[in-house]
């Protein structure tokens, strides 16, 4: 008799308790990146230009090959759990305060397997509490489950919006020219997790 009466108290429910998903960056995220960056490529070229001119994503062209540019990037990466790498003050309060809030936290990096244990050994050891590592060349893979996308990559943010998602991300230089692109972009990662918590999730 009470059937449909609890079938529908069953799925109020589990609409209460499933999780909402947060897929959050590595890189110029949750830790400078780009800092470490340059001093990698001016092992290569001493000429190469600081970050407040990376304006463009083909920045290597005149300076290093591809192939060195991306050399560069793994090295920081197999290195990631390093004392010169530290992530920004507010990267652990703001992922606890995600899952504190429902969200299953996906962090989602371009890069190679092999980078995997540095990377979490690195997470571990500075207190920043996940979910998921997902470490791929592809990330836009997990957006159509996704909630919130945070990133620094204004196309990686396009991509959300374009799956439905809730898309932010810090501000740089090479993403100030899209902040009209659908998305938001802050200084600090206080005030992107206030623009998350604001919505109705």
């Amino acid at each position: 008799m009470n059937g449909g009466h609890d079938d529908v108290a069953h799925k109020a429910e589990h609409k209460t308790t499933v999780s909402k998903t947060a897929i959050i960056d590595i890189d110029n995220t949750l830790w400078q990146f780009s800092d470490a960056f340059y001093q990698e490529l001016k092992k290569i070229n001493p000429d190469f230009p600081t970050p407040d001119h990376w304006t463009t994503y083909d920045i290597w062209e005149g300076y290093c090959s591809v192939e060195d540019f991306i050399t560069a990037i793994n090295a920081i990466h197999h290195h990631q759990d390093n004392d010169q790498y530290q992530p920004y003050p507010e990267s652990p309060r703001f992922l606890s305060s995600l899952k504190e809030h429902g969200f299953h936290v996906i962090l989602a990096s371009h890069r190679v397997p092999t980078t995997k244990q540095p990377t979490e050994q690195w997470l571990n050891r500075h207190g920043l509490h996940y979910d998921e590592l997902h470490l791929s060349l592809n990330k836009t893979v997990l957006f159509a489950n996704a909630d919130v996308v945070v990133d620094d990559s204004p196309l990686t943010l396009e991509k959300a919006i374009d799956n439905g998602a809730l898309g932010a991300g810090l501000l740089f230089p090479w993403n100030r020219a899209y902040v009209s692109n659908g998305f938001r972009l802050f200084q600090n990662l206080d005030d992107v997790l206030e623009y998350i918590l604001k919505p109705s999730f």
